[in-house]
């Protein structure tokens, strides 16, 4: 959907004039503006003015807030061909910093016909401009094009917002309701919560932005990323705990707090829906059966299905103990879907016991499950155990030094996927050799929080620690550069991807950086770099022959894509 956006109203820029001229007798009235203008979903405070019902802006501010995205640009005077000379997608720099004068709305301004010339890449433009106070404004409409940024005109609020450029294979898109933010961040929490929004393919061509912030949403768009349907869902318990798109069947776990430590109340609901989101019916587990006080607790939360078998792998805090604290843990929940009962023991501890559990995956291999769990005490590993719920073989994939129950570990898990003959795990790392000791909140000796990307991989064959294979894909301790906690999309069972971004030290968006691997961890790609692509918390998924995602920032939703061929 990359396009300008057309607009009830001109707008239009201002330069310092430099040494312009102007035509005597072509001077008209201007006022300030009181359109609010917001650039990339942030609002700005501009010097403005409004000329035979035309909004006009700083072509300075606009290269100011610009600055660092895909529209940014510089700007330059050529004095000997009175000549303002525009040089894009270079970054902006900062004329001397003058004082900001000061427009009252209920002041007419004089405004007068420039003649400077202005050159976008050292091409003239035709381009008609006004001055007012020694400097040029310019009309927007024309530069959008050329330099170029996009442009949307909220009649009803009176709002402008200037959008940069969207990047080839990425589309912004309208939304049903107000965004909350989910992008990527160089922050790595010491433990995961659940997410909050996912992409389903519907197998129709379109797919599904699933979120869960004050309700569930389902906005739904088609293969040009158009907006064609929308609905919401209220919770039924008011926690939420997790969304799974199975092959028939959509599920969303709900839960609530059990401080009192009631055996007979539901702490947990699995609700089945139809795929057009009608319910259909639900499962409930109660306090005492699973010694739940906080359900979904310090984890992530994941669910997989085989025929009529479908596991949630959660967290939570338990009942009281007789230290007088509430552990937490892992939950693994066993359902079968023909009757949509537990069919599993939900004890203090169960067989895969993963205590404290800070992340958990799970996936189906033939009629077994496999569990994938970040420990910080029993164990302190990235753990897997595969089983049936009865019983477990548990394989330590990544062993975390620090004492144990200390909740920082410098790891963390981005993915879990199997492929032929390995089950792969995306993460990344510190250099351990650099901490002096683990706490509960740092890990004393490293100055910044610096992590490698990596891949832990174990043979299906060999279920044991000694034959996991760590394997480095991108280093990053050390650099200038904080890497993001990566994704992993399974393309088919050889072929993967794993994505993550880039950021400086202040926590600023760099290139989106991906490889391709084999299925046994192997790049067989160089790493790939990807300029103002942004990741979010939502799981990349295959539709057609790409890989697609999105990410709302700022009030603004856009879908990236990545081509398969």
């Amino acid at each position: 959907m990359k396009r300008i956006f057309s607009i009830l109203l001109m707008l239009l820029l201002v330069i310092p004039a430099l040494g312009t001229t102007t035509f005597a007798g072509n001077t008209v009235k201007a006022k300030a503006t009181e359109s609010s203008t917001y650039f990339d979903g942030e609002q700005r405070n501009l010097n403005g003015f409004n000329i035979s019902n035309n909004n006009y802006f700083r072509l300075r501010d606009l290269a100011e807030y610009f600055s660092g995205t895909s529209s940014q640009f510089d700007i330059t005077w050529n004095k000997a061909n009175n000549a303002i000379e525009i040089i894009t997608g270079q970054a902006y720099t900062p004329e001397k910093k003058t004082t900001s004068n000061y427009y009252s709305r209920n002041k007419n301004y004089a405004a007068t016909l420039s003649n400077s010339k202005v050159l976008v890449n050292g091409q003239l433009q035709s381009i008609t401009a006004y001055n007012i106070d020694d400097n040029n404004y310019f009309q927007l409409r024309d530069l959008a094009g050329k330099i170029p940024f996009d442009i949307e005109f909220d009649v009803q609020s009176d709002r402008i917002s200037l959008f940069s450029k969207i990047p080839d294979h990425a589309y912004r898109v309208k939304t049903a309701a107000v965004v909350e933010s989910n992008g990527e961040s160089s922050y790595f929490p010491r433990w995961k919560s659940t997410a909050s929004s996912y992409l389903v393919n519907n197998k129709d061509g379109t797919v599904s932005v699933i979120e869960a912030n004050k309700e569930f949403t389902i906005e739904t768009y088609n293969e040009k990323y158009e907006l064609t349907g929308n609905k919401s869902i209220p919770f039924e318990l008011p926690v939420f705990g997790g969304f799974f798109s199975g092959e028939k069947y959509n599920y969303i776990a709900f839960g609530q707090e059990n401080r009192e430590e009631n055996d007979s109340k539901e702490v947990i609901r699995i609700v089945r829906y139809d795929k057009s989101f009608n319910r259909v019916d639900s499962v409930s587990v109660k306090g005492g059966e699973s010694y739940t006080v906080s359900p979904f607790d310090s984890g992530s939360g994941s669910m997989a299905e085989a025929g009529d078998t479908l596991v949630f792998h959660t967290s939570r805090t338990r009942y009281t103990t007789e230290d007088k604290l509430n552990h937490q843990s892992q939950l693994t929940i066993i359902v079968n879907t023909k009757s949509m009962t537990v069919t599993n023991d939900l004890g203090r501890f169960q067989k895969n016991h993963v205590s404290h559990s800070f992340d958990q995956y799970v996936l189906f291999d033939g009629a077994a499950h496999v569990l994938v769990d970040h420990g910080d005490a029993y164990p302190r590993s990235i753990v897997l155990n595969k089983g049936d719920g009865a019983s477990y073989n548990e394989v330590d994939l990544f062993n975390i030094p620090g004492k144990i129950g200390a909740n920082a570990t410098g790891v963390s898990i981005g993915g879990f996927e199997l492929s032929s003959a390995n089950y792969i795990v995306a993460m990344n790392s510190v250099d351990h050799s650099l901490v002096k000791e683990y706490t509960s909140y740092e890990m004393v000796g490293l100055e910044t929080d610096q992590r490698d990307v990596m891949l832990s991989v174990l043979p299906k064959s060999n279920l044991s620690s000694t034959s996991v294979n760590h394997i480095t894909l991108a280093k990053y301790v050390g650099t200038n550069l904080i890497a993001s906690i990566p994704k992993l999309v399974k393309i088919t069972d050889d072929k993967m991807m794993v994505l993550w971004q880039e950021f400086d030290k202040e926590n600023h968006p760099g290139d989106l950086k991906y490889v391709l691997i084999d299925g046994a961890g192997k790049a067989t790609s160089d790493i790939q770099t990807i300029k103002h692509f942004a990741l979010s918390e939502c799981s990349p998924i295959i539709s057609g022959d790409k890989i697609i995602w999105y990410t709302n920032n700022k009030g603004s939703r856009v879908f990236y894509s990545i081509p398969l061929n």
